[in-house]
């Protein structure tokens, strides 16, 4: 499983999520909007802090970081 997709800048803005929304108790919507692939920005004061992505995606890329370690 690789993980080829490129953000269009379409994609990037529609990724940016206020930390606002977070507050407003939105995370589990935001949390369960989340495809396979989807990445989500958090944004505080216009410049972003954290990103949210599925379990899934966070597994590839621990094992990706393990392998390179590896060489």
């Amino acid at each position: 499983m690789g993980m080829t997709n490129k953000l269009s800048f379409g994609t990037m803005l529609n990724s940016l999520v206020p930390i606002s929304q977070l507050n407003q108790g939105k995370a589990a919507k935001i949390i369960s909007s989340l495809g396979p692939d989807d990445v989500k920005i958090i944004v505080k004061n216009n410049e972003p802090m954290a990103a949210i992505i599925p379990i899934s995606r966070f597994s590839q890329l621990i094992e990706a970081e393990e392998r390179i370690k590896e060489k």
